[in-house]
């Protein structure tokens, strides 16, 4: 009977054993489970950190390259209109001088200018000269005979100037035909102007960038 109970009390031992070996196996399991977790939960909040980190950069960048665009385009529009103000003030003031020249005891001289440099650009031949209401009056027959007979002497060839029958719808300068009709410089002051107004443009834009 005594040997009996010692193998119960042995089998009951060993059951502990086992019983104690398997809780403590599942334990370690669940211990390691929950460090897998907790690893895993951990990785995936750095990653949502770091996407929400980078998302957060990218819109700050984009923002600031969106304002910088729009102060560039904002400093365009004050270069643009700063220029073209300039320019305006430039252009009023250059045309209220060509308008007074008219009244001027140069205005004579500055007509013949105008002449000789329109019989450079045709070439010696019978030349028509329309001039603005004032200066036209100014184209006297003498006076373009003088003028004839110094241009032909100048160019080394014949030159014949005669006065259009009436004056040219310009408030100053003139125009100058040639013989064949198809040749003409308009050296009056508003083309002469206009012409010169990109001129200007680029002037003034480099005054400004240099300012």
């Amino acid at each position: 009977m005594s040997d009996f109970i010692g193998d119960l009390d042995t089998l009951a031992a060993t059951v502990r054993r086992t019983a104690q070996q398997e809780a403590l196996a599942k334990e370690a399991d669940a211990h390691r489970r929950a460090e897998t977790i907790v690893a895993e939960a951990e990785a995936e909040a750095r990653r949502l950190h770091d996407e929400i980190v980078t998302k957060a950069r990218a819109r700050v960048e984009e923002e600031r390259r969106q304002r910088q665009a729009q102060a560039a385009l904002a400093a365009q529009r004050e270069y643009l209109t700063a220029r073209e103000a300039l320019l305006d003030r430039v252009w009023q003031a250059a045309e209220a001088h060509l308008r007074a020249l008219p009244d001027t005891p140069d205005y004579l001289e500055i007509l013949r200018r105008l002449v000789w440099h329109a019989v450079g650009t045709l070439g010696p031949g019978r030349l028509t000269l329309a001039a603005d209401p004032k200066g036209h009056a100014l184209l006297t027959l003498d006076r373009l005979s003088g003028w004839s007979q110094a241009a032909s002497d100048r160019f080394g060839a014949p030159v014949a100037f005669e006065r259009a029958p009436n004056p040219a719808p310009t408030w100053g300068g003139l125009v100058v035909t040639h013989a064949d009709g198809r040749r003409l410089v308009d050296a009056t002051f508003s083309t002469r102007l206009a012409l010169a107004r990109d001129e200007l443009r680029s002037s003034i834009s480099a005054l400004l960038v240099a300012s």
